[in-house]
């Protein structure tokens, strides 16, 4: 689980990062309410957590999807 988790922080880290920037910048310098602005930027934080997460399936129980004629 562990090994799962530092896997999602490695993939996601630079979109983390650019959400904390945006989020400096908006609270610095546009002088926007900070509560939303921590809130839209957590709710970015966690929908790309759960969007990269591995699902259970393996690869070797998932079948190739190819379409018929």
């Amino acid at each position: 689980m562990l090994q799962t988790a530092y896997q999602v922080v490695r993939q996601q880290r630079l979109a983390w990062s650019f959400s904390v920037i945006v989020g400096l910048f908006l609270i610095l310098m546009g002088h926007a309410p900070v509560l939303p602005v921590l809130v839209g930027c957590a709710l970015a934080v966690g929908l790309s957590a759960l969007r990269s997460w591995p699902k259970h399936a393996t690869q070797e129980n998932v079948r190739p999807v190819r379409g018929g004629r």
